[in-house]
C-alpha cells in the first residue's frame, strides 16, 4: 500500500473544561493496562512486524506514549515530548530525542500495531466478559445478534501544514475522515468499524461492508439516512432483520392487513408503486398512535408474534446509543481533537481511542449490574469525575475496578437532572391493542417480484477505505 498524504486539518478546540472535571489520568492508564500492557504492546509488534534494529524510540515506547496522550487528555504531542524528555510520564522511562525524532516516529510506525490492540482487546472482552444489556436481548431473543450502524464525521485535524491551509475552514479536505460503525445493541461495545478518508463519503456505501460480517439471523437497526430500497432487499436477501423509521418519501401498496384499531396499525406492504422504483420483497409498516402522534417504522420481520408493536418501538429508540457511543469516543475519551496531519497517526489515535471506549464500557455494564439500573443510566461524565475520587481516596489498596463497584451505591454514578425526552412505556391503550393481534402465515404468503429496473449496485467509495475484521 502506498504511503498515503496528508489528512486535511483545521482545529476546533473542544470544550471539554465545561464537560469534565481535571481528572487524574494516572488512574485510567492503570485500569486500561489490566489489557493493555507493556508486556501485551511488546508481543504485539512481534505478531505485525519483527524490528531490524534497535532505536531510541521503539515500537512499543511508542504505542504506550500514544495511549498516555490519549489518557492523560494533554493538549498536544509537545507535551508529551515534554514529559517523555523529563521523566514525567507516568509508567514510561526518560526518552533522549528531539521533537522531529517524536514526530517522525509516529509516522513511521504503522497504525496496523494500534489496530492489533484494538482487536485484542474487543475480542478479549467478548470471550470473557459476560456483562450484558439483558433487556436488549429480551426484545429480540431469536436474533444471532442485535447491531445498531451509523457513521460519524471525525472532526478537523490541526490545521498546520501548508497544504492543509490552502482549504477553507470546515470544508471537507480538512477533517479526518469518516468512521462507520456496527455496535453491538447487547453490550454497547463495537462491534465492527470502518474507516474513509473522504470525510465526504456517502453513508450508503459504508453499511454493507459491515453488515455482510455478520451471521444471518442478526438484527439491525438503522436512520432514515438509509433509506433506500435497494437496502430493504439487501438484508432479506442476506436473511437477516432490520428495524427502521417509515421515510416519507416512501410509496406502497398494501398487501395484507394485520391489525387495523383506532391505536395500532399493522400491515405488510410492497415498497415502491412503480416498477422503475421498487423492492423485490414486502415489508412490514407498523404504526402505534402516541401523544396523539403516529409513529411509523418499517421492518422485514413478518410475525407479529416474532417482533411485536412493542418491541419494535423500544428496539428504535436504542438506535439513540449508538450516538451516545461517538460521544463518549469523542468528548470524553478526547478523538474530537486529532493531533496528527497524516492518515496514520489518524489511525493510529483512533484504533487506540476504541480499544479505551471498548474497556471502560465494560466497566458501565459491571456498574449497571451491581447499581441495578440499566446502563444507559451510569453516565461517563460522572465516571471520569468518580476516578479522580478513586486517587485521593483509595490510592493503591485496591485497583479502580474493585474500587467502583464496591462503593457503587456511594459514588452517584447514575445520570442526575436528565430531562426524560420520550416516553419509558407506549400507552396502555396501545399495548392492549397490540396484544389482539392474530398471526395466520397463509394470509401473508407471497413471492418475490421484480425490483426497481437499472444499476442496483451502491455507489462506491472515493477514499481509502480500510475494514475491521474483529468476528
Amino acid at each position: 500500500m502506498p504511503k498515503p498524504g496528508p489528512v486535511p486539518a483545521i482545529r476546533t478546540p473542544p470544550s471539554f473544561d465545561t464537560a469534565l472535571p481535571s481528572v487524574d489520568r494516572a488512574v485510567v492508564v492503570h485500569h486500561a493496562r489490566e489489557l493493555l500492557t507493556p508486556t501485551f504492546v511488546r508481543s504485539v509488534v512481534a505478531q505485525v512486524g519483527r524490528l531490524t534494529h534497535q532505536r531510541k524510540l521503539p515500537v512499543p515506547l511508542v504505542l504506550l506514549a500514544l495511549l498516555a496522550l490519549l489518557l492523560h487528555q494533554l493538549p498536544s504531542v509537545v507535551d508529551l515530548f515534554d514529559r517523555l524528555t523529563t521523566g514525567r510520564a507516568p509508567g514510561l522511562p526518560l526518552v533522549e530525542c528531539s521533537l522531529a525524532a517524536l514526530y517522525a516516529r509516529f509516522e513511521a510506525v504503522p497504525h496496523t500495531y494500534c489496530y492489533q490492540v484494538f482487536l485484542h482487546v474487543t475480542r478479549h472482552l467478548t470471550r470473557f466478559s459476560s456483562a450484558e444489556r439483558a433487556w436488549v436481548r429480551r426484545l429480540a431473543p431469536w436474533a444471532t445478534g442485535i447491531y445498531a450502524f451509523d457513521d460519524t464525521t471525525l472532526d478537523a485535524l490541526l490545521r498546520k501544514t501548508a497544504a492543509l491551509k490552502a482549504h477553507a475552514k470546515g470544508s471537507p479536505p480538512t477533517l479526518g475522515g469518516r468512521l462507520g460503525a456496527l455496535l453491538d445493541l447487547t453490550t454497547g461495545r463495537f462491534a465492527e468499524l470502518l474507516y474513509d478518508s473522504d470525510s465526504a463519503a456517502n453513508e450508503k456505501t459504508h453499511f454493507r461492508p459491515l453488515v455482510e460480517r455478520m451471521p444471518a439471523g442478526s438484527l439491525f437497526v438503522f436512520d432514515l439516512g438509509y433509506f433506500a430500497y435497494p437496502t430493504y432487499d439487501f438484508f432479506t436477501e442476506r436473511y437477516c432483520y432490520f428495524v427502521t423509521r417509515l421515510h416519507s418519501h416512501m410509496s406502497f401498496t398494501v398487501h395484507a392487513v394485520l391489525a387495523d384499531t383506532p391505536h395500532y396499525r399493522d400491515r405488510l406492504v410492497w415498497p415502491g408503486k412503480y416498477k422503475a422504483d421498487r423492492a423485490a420483497y414486502p415489508v412490514r409498516l407498523v404504526e402505534v398512535l402516541v401523544d396523539g402522534k403516529w409513529l411509523s417504522y418499517v421492518t422485514n420481520v413478518w410475525n407479529p408474534t416474532m417482533l411485536t408493536p412493542v418491541a419494535i418501538w423500544a428496539l428504535y429508540a436504542q438506535r439513540w446509543t449508538i450516538e451516545q457511543a461517538f460521544f463518549a469516543i469523542k468528548r470524553v475519551l478526547g478523538l474530537a481533537t486529532l493531533h496528527f496531519t497524516h492518515l496514520n497517526g489518524v489511525l493510529c489515535q483512533v484504533w487506540l481511542t476504541l480499544a479505551l471506549h471498548q474497556v471502560f464500557q465494560e466497566l458501565r455494564l459491571a456498574l449497571a449490574v451491581r447499581l441495578g439500573t440499566k446502563e444507559d443510566e451510569v453516565s461517563w461524565v460522572m465516571l471520569m469525575r468518580r476516578v479522580e475520587w478513586y486517587t485521593r481516596e483509595a490510592g493503591e489498596t485496591r485497583s479502580l475496578r474493585d474500587w467502583l463497584l464496591d462503593e457503587a451505591a456511594q459514588l452517584h454514578l447514575t445520570k442526575r437532572g436528565v430531562r426524560q425526552r420520550r416516553r419509558q412505556a407506549l400507552p396502555q391503550e396501545v399495548l392492549e391493542a397490540c396484544a389482539q393481534v392474530a398471526w395466520n402465515p397463509e394470509q401473508v404468503m407471497t413471492c418475490p417480484r421484480k425490483p426497481r429496473q437499472g444499476d442496483r449496485t451502491p455507489p462506491k467509495a472515493a477514499g481509502i477505505v480500510m475494514v475491521t475484521q474483529v468476528s
